[in-house]
């Protein structure tokens, strides 16, 4: 399994290993970016584990890298599956809420129907 910051070994014509070189693992997604990304929507993106535990992202043919390190990754990644727990919970709460003001609503039309 190649790590962040990968390197290969260059051998010379004997076979013997002479210097180490950079070759981090990169790999590019299979769908395109899709229309909201304006002039780069139907570029791919690479993905690369670079030096330092970073992973850096960009379009295709193109040289605009965006980077961020693989802890700070995992900890939006937790952030992200958190929120949306959260964002169930009160819409589970909503729907109860509704559910219980609208038999209210019920309740006192129908009193107010009865009474006269």
């Amino acid at each position: 399994m190649k790590t962040f910051g990968h390197k290969r070994p260059v051998r010379d014509s004997a076979g013997a290993i002479i210097d180490m070189k950079e070759s981090p693992a990169c790999a590019v997604t299979r769908d395109t970016l899709g229309h909201g990304f304006g002039p780069d929507s139907d570029k791919r993106l690479v993905v690369t584990l670079a030096l330092g535990d970073l992973i850096t992202c960009r379009p295709a043919r193109t040289k605009r890298v965006l980077s961020i390190k693989a802890s700070d990754l995992w900890h939006y990644l937790n952030r992200c599956a958190a929120n949306l727990r959260t964002l169930e919970l009160a819409r589970e709460r909503k729907a109860r809420k509704a559910t219980r003001l609208a038999a209210q609503r019920q309740q006192r039309a129908e009193k107010r129907l009865f009474a006269r």
